[in-house]
């Protein structure tokens, strides 16, 4: 998120407790479009205020560690509360982060487990910037059909 922001890595960035937002103007196909960007911490004490946050949603960004299996595997039970909490279809990317490092998680298996929830999948790197602008420009366009649709 602060990748694609703020255009920048930072080294000692702390995991997110609760929920943290920034905001991006952008433009695509000459529409002027606002990002509300939320990123929803993983903590089991915040799991019933992230469903307040999906609420609105129009569209949501999966994120796993590509260094990390377990990441992977509760990517399923997100989905699902998100599924839950919209009540609508939404446009759904899983992202395999940390492309820059060594991969515990080959890239088969995630898309295999995109595929079978639905949704696209992309691999970025927030240190390097790979994808991470691809990816939301991806989110933002599909929010953006979907609500001309």
């Amino acid at each position: 998120m602060i990748r694609y922001i703020k255009d920048y890595f930072n080294t000692d960035l702390k995991q997110t407790i609760g929920s943290n937002f920034l905001i991006k103007d952008v433009e695509f196909e000459e529409t002027n479009v606002r990002l509300l960007i939320w990123d929803i911490g993983g903590q089991e004490q915040f799991a019933k205020l992230r469903t307040i946050y999906f609420k609105g949603s129009n569209g949501a960004l999966g994120v796993f560690d590509l260094t990390n299996p377990q990441s992977l595997l509760k990517l399923p039970g997100w989905i699902s509360s998100i599924k839950k909490s919209v009540k609508k279809t939404i446009p759904m990317i899983i992202l395999g982060n940390k492309s820059d490092l060594e991969r515990q998680v080959e890239r088969s298996e995630a898309e295999d487990l995109a595929r079978r929830l639905n949704c696209d999948y992309l691999e970025t790197s927030a240190k390097t910037g790979v994808n991470v602008e691809l990816a939301f420009e991806k989110i933002a366009k599909a929010c953006l059909h979907g609500m001309t649709e």
